[in-house]
């Protein structure tokens, strides 16, 4: 079954543990019908008209597997125009935040929802308020989502330079400002160098747990924007926050702290993984799917180009992705190139061609059935079982499949590819490959 995260407007090809998101098959189905409101719904009924929007999508998807690029698109444009048929009869301007954020998901699928929720909150946006910041915030997500240029959404930075950012950015909702500016240029961000950096005064013993959800990404910006010595002390004061409610924390904050602080000890939250050697990893297990091993740990691999694919059994996109994989592995020399599978013991092996087999507390047995599924499905790659999780937190992986591409000289190279992006990922082989050729050449 197709797990499909739907948001927004597209059929997103990335999973994260564990999979919950939406599911979605090829029957015909019919919108779900909105009656022409006169007053503003509850936040209830605009909840149960969300969830019979996704219960529709499930019952018409639930059988796609292995969408091919021209079904993805026009899955794409069927769930547009479901979503904005799901939001007729709502008057978008009359919500109030709560309202809103029952509706969030259904309106970041809607390209009229989302034209419209931009309008409505950049005007809230000119508000110097905690409140008027956190609409800011909103109206970029929603214009970085649906690739708006409307006023307020084009450029992401301009969220440091709201008058209530060093109090909207600590709140939960702020905090997601950090996601929408990693990504940008490092000169960019080194301009604001002096609001970043005065940021991590913000995680102190009153930070709440849902505000540290935003550490990572602020991490991530904190590498980029700030000198070694400026980033690491960022860092300590974020681990401090988190060291300090670990000492109360109970059940699922506990949990969830504790694999924050893993994530944030990685190398990619270090600010020590591209141009890094390849963060060490235990290999439990190296196959091709004739049963053969071909090495035993990566460091043998140096004078190649190493294509890490992390990827798991159960994980949809992963699998969908396998034809691209497999046209990666056959347009190399394995001599020049080495493409690897890599994943961790989870319990199960969800087979596409047989009935999926649990394995819980039998490693050997896991293996066996890996073994055959490579086979089932073709595999023409090496896959390697570690014995870290999948969701590596040195590589700051939160969602699979996830590309790494290593150089020739074992450094990590690029990180966060999708194997669908095939163009990127050949360029950058190529890319390597006549640096090492030219570096060669001159020896």
């Amino acid at each position: 079954m197709l797990q499909i995260a739907l948001l927004p407007l597209t059929l997103a090809l990335t999973i994260a543990p564990p999979p919950t998101t939406p599911t979605t098959g090829t029957t015909a189905a019919t919108p779900p019908t909105a009656t022409p409101a006169t007053t503003v719904p509850t936040v209830e009924e605009l909840q149960m008209r969300v969830a019979k929007f996704y219960e529709t999508l499930q019952k018409k998807y639930e059988k796609v597997t292995s969408p091919t690029a021209e079904e993805v698109t026009a899955m794409q444009a069927d769930v547009a125009t479901q979503a904005d048929a799901a939001l007729e009869g709502i008057d978008l301007s009359a919500l109030d935040a709560e309202h809103m954020m029952a509706l969030e998901s259904l309106i970041s699928m809607s390209p009229k929802g989302t034209a419209t929720m931009i309008k409505v909150l950049a005007e809230q946006a000119k508000q110097p308020t905690v409140e008027g910041y956190q609409a800011a915030v909103r109206a970029a997500m929603l214009g970085a989502n649906g690739g708006s240029t409307a006023p307020g959404t084009a450029n992401p930075l301009m969220l440091l330079d709201h008058p209530s950012f060093a109090t909207g950015a600590a709140t939960a909702e702020g905090g997601m400002v950090f996601e929408l500016i990693a990504d940008e240029p490092k000169d960019e961000l080194v301009k604001r160098a002096a609001v970043i950096e005065a940021f991590a005064s913000s995680f102190n013993p009153n930070t709440s747990i849902a505000t540290l959800r935003c550490a990572e990404n602020y991490l991530k910006v904190a590498n980029k924007a700030l000198t070694p010595t400026q980033a690491a002390a960022a860092r300590a004061a974020v681990l401090a926050c988190i060291s300090g409610k670990l000492a109360t924390a109970e059940g699922r904050d506990k949990k969830s702290l504790e694999r924050l602080t893993k994530v944030l000890n990685g190398a990619a939250a270090r600010g020590e993984l591209i141009g890094f050697a390849v963060p060490s990893m235990h290999y439990d297990w190296v196959k091709h799917a004739d049963g053969t091993t071909p090495w035993t740990d990566i460091s043998q691999l140096k004078g190649k180009v190493v294509v890490l694919d992390f990827w798991a059994t159960w994980c949809g996109p992963c699998v969908g992705s396998f034809p691209k994989i497999a046209e990666l592995r056959a347009a190399y020399p394995a001599d020049k190139v080495e493409i690897v599978g890599m994943t961790s013991i989870q319990g199960s092996v969800a087979h596409q061609k047989r009935e999926s087999v649990d394995c819980k507390g039998d490693t050997e047995k896991e293996k066996t059935e890996l073994l055959a599924f490579m086979n089932d499905m073709g595999v023409t790659w090496t896959v390697a079982i570690t014995e870290e999780d999948v969701f590596n937190s040195d590589f700051g992986i939160r969602g699979i499949p996830f590309v790494a591409i290593l150089d020739t000289d074992g450094k990590v190279y690029k990180v966060g590819m999708h194997p669908s992006n095939e163009e990127e990922i050949r360029k950058t082989i190529d890319e390597l490959l006549a640096k090492n050729s030219k570096s060669a050449n001159a020896g």
